[in-house]
Formats: C-alpha cells, structure tokens, sequence
C-alpha cells in the first residue's frame, strides 16, 4: 500500500502552487494521485530486488537473462520474475483485443502526424519536478537527447502498431522492458543515489506514469492534431482510449488510474493540466536539450557512400537547424500554458500560425480518404506505418528488427 501524504506534501513534489483548490474541485481524484505519488510498480520493483538479492549466487540470472526471458521464459524462472511475466500475459476481464486493435487503425490514419506530437509529449513531461528529477539524479540532464527520443519514438510506434501489442508480440516486449527499466531506476536511485523518497515522492511513481499515459500520449496529442484538423470518430476516440488504456496497464500503470474512456482521459486532462505548476531551471534545460539535439535533418540521397552521405546531412542539419529550432519553439507554444512557456524558455511568434495553414492540407486529405481515394483506412494506417517505422531504422518485415528495434 502507498503512503498517505497530506496535500501540503503533494503540492512540494509536484511543484503544483494550486493543488489544495484542484484538490477541493476533484477531491476524490486528486487524493488517489498524492498517494500515487508514493507508489511504484509492485511487481516491476520486486523483479529487480529479487535480481540484486541472487546475483552473487551461483547460476543466478544475468540481467540480460531476465529481459530475454520476457520473450522466451524459461521453465525454472525465480518466483518474482515468473510472477511477472504471469501477471502481464493475463490481460485484464476489461480488454477487448479488436477494440484496442481498431484503436490502433484509427491512430495510425494519419501516424505520421500523430509522430510529430512526441515532441509535446516530452515537453508536457518537463514541466513538472517528479518527471524531470530522476534524469537529475541519473546525471542525464542534457545528454543522449537525440537517443532518448529515438527510443521512446520506437517504443511508440511499436506500441500502438496494430497487433504489435499483443501479449508475446514485439510492442509488449518493449514495453515490458521499460518497465523494468524503470524499475531499476527506482532502485538505483533509491538505493543508492540518496533520493529523498519522503520529500519528493516515489521515482517515477504511479502519478506521472499516470499523466504520462493519459495526458502526454492520449490526450495532447489528440488535441494537437484537433488543432491540426483532424477529426476522430467517437467511435475512434474509445478504441485509441482503449488501445491506451492497455498499454498503459502493461507499462505498470494501477487498473485504478488507468482512464475507462476518453470522457474519463479528458478528465484525467483537465485535472493535470490545471495544476499550477512551476517548472524549475532542469526543464528549461531539458526543453533547450531538446530543441537543440532532439531531431536530424535528413534529406533523401541516391546511393551513396555512408561517410559521404553523412557528411551531406550534417551540413543540411547545421544550416536549417536555427530555423527549425525557432519553429518547434514557437508552435509549441499552441500547447502550453503561457506561464510554463515562458519559464521553459519557449516564444511565440508568427511561425506558430504554421498549424493554422496545415489545417487545409489536413482537412483536404481527411475529405479524399473519405472518398476512397487512398484505398482503404487499413491500407492507409499500413503506409503511415511503414513511412515512420522506417525513418526510425525498424523493418516491420524483419522480425529480429521489430523485436529490436527500440533501445530500452
């Protein structure tokens, strides 16, 4: 059971200045995120206690072994690692396989945009202590930006790919590794990097994972492609809600603050977003990380030599990242509070109006789909899929590179 914190205490890890009056809105709710804020991930957590605890017996299991063994389990797994595997392969009664498959479908329609919106993602993260902190203590503040959004563009993409996420299948996998990884943050840095658990929570606790899964990945980027223009069905709506909701129960997120449908993610939305919160000097650094290292420019070459090729991109990347930089910066100011913009480092200028001329690119594209001229929407998402995956280095048709194709 998690530690019941007094809302003075949320409000000082959270760096919310106003949670005792969203408390008094929503009381219910935002009591269970304070006292998620003083929980893990049970099951996670004791795979890798029980790890540290065997590793200097004899034949115990490299850490290697147990994330090989999200894949292909042993017989003779130890009882914490078998327990989790067990768990996350027995979906709970409330997941519906086609729903979360039509989820899928619907938010690879239009993938590529919904790709882009990583960016806000990340950025939505920044500004609150509890996601910020743990990169602190891990010393990974400002470096392996770019790397850091590969992965996470990979796990997303291999996440919300149709059927990839299914128990046993590569998405799953992936997720189940960062699951752990997470959890071997949480030991690291609660062992030994002196976190102070009482006064600043639980690392990546049930909280954030919590907000990250409803607010940073379902509800941004459906509102940001609104702003594009895009339009769901609510039908589309429930099934990307569900889809999730199921990724974010196998990412070790509690049944309990998972959303049960996209009027309760919105609400989820609502609360996290009207939080005051006071982004520190790490996010204006991670925020300036990531504008300054969180993409490549690339443009399409004939076969060439790779220190030719490289050497050509590097220097489209050098001369077209200032503007680049100025844009990212200022549409993203279209999703963030104007306070928080600024206290990350972000203005706005006329080049944030770039959304508003992409809206009739987006709309038109919507009315030919609509028409059938594209063929079918699973043809559509299968395309969508393929141009993101293969930017990002993973070949779908491989399996060994869909397996691997994100770093945990």
């Amino acid at each position: 059971m998690g530690t019941q914190i007094t809302p003075e205490l949320a409000a000082s890890i959270t760096g919310a200045s106003n949670w005792h009056a969203v408390r008094r809105d929503h009381p219910d709710r935002v009591d269970a995120m304070a006292d998620g804020l003083m929980r893990g991930d049970l099951l996670g957590d004791a795979v890798v206690a029980e790890f540290f605890a065997a590793r200097d017996e004899p034949g115990a299991m490299a850490w290697s072994d147990v994330v090989g063994a999200l894949e292909n389990p042993p017989d003779d797994l130890p009882p914490a690692l078998a327990a989790f595997i067990a768990a996350t392969s027995t979906p709970p009664d409330w997941f519906d396989p086609a729903l979360a498959h039509a989820g899928a479908m619907a938010w690879w329609r239009f993938g590529s945009l919904q790709s882009s919106t990583l960016y806000q993602s990340l950025i939505y993260g920044y500004q609150a202590r509890g996601f910020t902190r743990p990169l602190v203590e891990t010393g990974r503040l400002a470096t392996g930006t770019w790397d850091r959004v590969q992965s996470t563009a990979r796990w997303v993409a291999l996440a919300t790919a149709p059927e990839l996420m299914d128990v046993g299948n590569p998405g799953w996998v992936q997720t189940l590794r960062i699951r752990l990884v997470h959890a071997m943050v949480r030991y690291h840095l609660t062992e030994h990097q002196g976190w102070d658990t009482q006064s600043w929570g639980v690392p990546i606790n049930q909280t954030y994972a919590q907000f990250t899964i409803t607010a940073g990945f379902l509800a941004l980027p459906l509102r940001i492609a609104g702003d594009f223009g895009l339009r769901y069905s609510r039908a589309e709506r429930e099934a990307i809600t569900h889809m999730w909701r199921w990724i974010g129960w196998v990412m070790g997120v509690d049944d309990d603050l998972l959303p049960r449908n996209f009027a309760d993610a919105e609400e989820i939305d609502r609360i996290a977003r009207a939080f005051q919160m006071e982004p520190d000097e790490q996010a204006r650094t991670l925020v300036t990380a990531l504008l300054d290292d969180g993409y490549r420019t690339e443009v399409p070459l004939p076969p060439l030599p790779a220190p030719v090729a490289q050497a050509i991109n590097s220097a489209v990347h050098t001369v077209t990242r200032p503007f680049l930089r100025t844009l990212f910066a200022s549409v993203s100011t279209r999703w963030v509070d104007p306070d928080i913009a600024s206290a990350l480092g972000l203005r706005s200028t006329r080049l944030s109006n770039v959304v508003v001329l992409a809206r009739p690119i987006v709309r038109s594209r919507e009315v030919l789909r609509a028409m059938g001229v594209f063929g079918s929407d699973t043809r559509m998402a299968q395309r969508e899929l393929h141009l993101v995956t293969s930017q990002l280095g993973i070949d779908l048709s491989n399996p060994d590179a869909r397996r691997y194709g994100t770093v945990a």
